[in-house]
């Protein structure tokens, strides 16, 4: 690899100032001669590329092994090491966003039937007892259960919008989700900030978590809920782990927190999931 070429000139070519090192101290840009042949910017480029890429990866095992190890570090200022909590956060929503994509085009409708309930009304009567009816009553069923069958078609189409847009939704809800932990934590002298700092570094795992999960059924015949409950208990188990690292308080202190964090946070995550897919069937289509 091509090693850098230095300007001679001490003054910074972004603000002026005099370099007296390779950065400049006031913008730090680099002084760099800007007249780059091709092999240099190839440089460049694998040098930025490996830089991330060591840096993601260094992130990324205390991100699983270390629960709130990074958070912590983020806390205490040590920040060059690993990679930025909100660039982690993207980084990883990208990888999570394909890999459901897969998932929900083979499983969505199964998914759908999970979470819309819906018992056909026709069930409710036994075919001796339609046989039976008046024509008006006949009328009746078939209206209720067109009804139903066309609410159950635009709540599933609901889900198809949420799905589509899961990675904005989950965002947003980012704000939700370090509340929820700056509430547990009230007299801790710790700024919201923090708490969004870990409620990330907590969401990016959730996504890795679910990035692993949803490849199961494709190897193995196993049932959504039960990849629904191993989630669950995972979750609980990191944040669990990840709370008293942080906080050092007593287990029994910490699973306290950790139950009431666990289920708002899956209470909300639902609530917001199920009333946009309600908006959208009773409002939009």
């Amino acid at each position: 690899m091509s090693h850098k070429k230095y300007r001679a000139e001490s003054d910074c070519l972004n603000c002026g100032a005099e370099v007296i090192d390779k950065f400049c101290h006031r913008c730090g840009q680099e002084n760099v001669d800007t007249r780059e042949n091709f092999f240099h910017l190839v440089g460049h480029f694998i040098s930025d590329y490996l830089h991330f890429d060591s840096k993601f990866f260094r992130s990324l095992i205390p991100l699983f092994s270390k629960p709130g190890f990074l958070t912590r570090q983020y806390w205490e200022g040590k920040r060059v090491r690993y990679i930025h909590p909100l660039r982690l956060f993207f980084f990883v929503t990208i990888i999570f966003m394909i890999s459901t994509s897969y998932f929900y085009h083979r499983f969505g409708d199964q998914l759908k039937r999970a979470m819309v309930h819906s018992d056909n009304l026709g069930g409710k009567y036994d075919s001796a007892y339609i046989a039976n009816a008046t024509d008006s009553a006949k009328v009746e069923i078939k209206r209720q259960m067109e009804t139903e069958n066309r609410q159950v078609t635009k709540l599933h189409a609901g889900v198809d919008l949420v799905f589509t847009n899961l990675k904005y939704v989950t965002f947003f809800l980012l704000p939700v989700y370090a509340f929820v932990f700056k509430m547990l934590y009230l007299r801790r002298r710790k700024f919201y900030v923090d708490h969004l700092v870990y409620a990330m570094h907590l969401q990016t795992f959730v996504y890795c978590l679910f990035g692993l999960l949803l490849v199961l059924p494709f190897i193995f015949s196993i049932p959504l809920d039960l990849i629904r409950r191993i989630a669950l208990v995972a979750i609980f188990i990191y944040i669990g782990f990840s709370l008293h690292y942080l906080y050092k308080q007593t287990w029994w202190k910490t699973l306290l927190k950790s139950i009431i964090a666990t289920f708002s946070l899956f209470f909300l995550t639902m609530v917001v999931i199920v009333t946009i897919a309600a908006i959208d069937a009773i409002f939009i289509q």
